[in-house]
């Protein structure tokens, strides 16, 4: 028997990567806790002890993945005497990278907005809502501040700004690359970095004052 099963966080880490593959492929709804249990190779009482309810694992699949991005975007955004221009390149090259290490993480959003359990207010993510908000909020904050000194364009909403580029990012991962194919191109994952270096140009040109 592989005695890792006896270390609990090994446990932790093998029911999170387990829950994570087949909730991208099948939904929340097409994966039991059981079928988690078998494919992390434990029981189904360790998911119960470390997760106690199937939601909880699913927000804290989010939360896992969410948060070294978080570090990284809040140190950007915190960081004072940063040229504005090249705070938003690097924003962009984080945010590119981190669907880049996490291929899961865009089906696992796709599956969040259709069918996974709602609040009161809509989808909730646990953490990874509350990590995703303060990004919002203080990332408006710093875009405002360089519009008002004239770094970044003002005719624009600062959250356009923000919306802007993570939608030009995720969308790629989301269906670039099937466009791409059937436009006949082929080795498509090559191409990420042609397509970060497109939006680098046209965006960054853009929010230029």
């Amino acid at each position: 028997m592989n005695t890792r099963r006896y270390d609990p966080e090994a446990a932790r880490a093998d029911i999170l990567d387990a829950a994570e593959r087949l909730f991208a492929a099948k939904g929340f709804d097409g994966v039991s806790t059981a079928k988690i249990a078998k494919e992390a190779g434990v029981s189904q009482s360790q998911i119960h002890y470390h997760f106690e309810t199937k939601e909880k694992l699913w927000k804290a699949i989010f939360e896992r993945r969410f948060a070294d991005y978080f570090a990284a975007q809040s140190t950007l955004l915190h960081t004072e005497g940063m040229d504005d221009i090249a705070r938003m390149e690097a924003s962009i090259r984080s945010y590119f990278g981190f669907f880049e290490a996490n291929p899961h993480y865009i089906r696992l959003l796709g599956r969040a907005q259709l069918e996974a359990p709602k609040g009161p207010t809509g989808q909730e993510l646990g953490a990874a809502d509350e990590m995703g908000a303060d990004l919002m909020r203080k990332g408006s904050e710093v875009i405002a501040k360089a519009q008002r000194i004239g770094t970044i364009r003002n005719d624009v909403r600062p959250e356009f700004v923000i919306v802007g580029f993570l939608s030009m990012v995720a969308y790629w991962f989301q269906g670039g690359h099937l466009f791409m194919s059937e436009a006949g191109v082929e080795g498509c994952e090559a191409l990420d970095p042609q397509y970060l270096d497109f939006i680098l140009k046209v965006y960054l040109r853009g929010i230029a004052p």
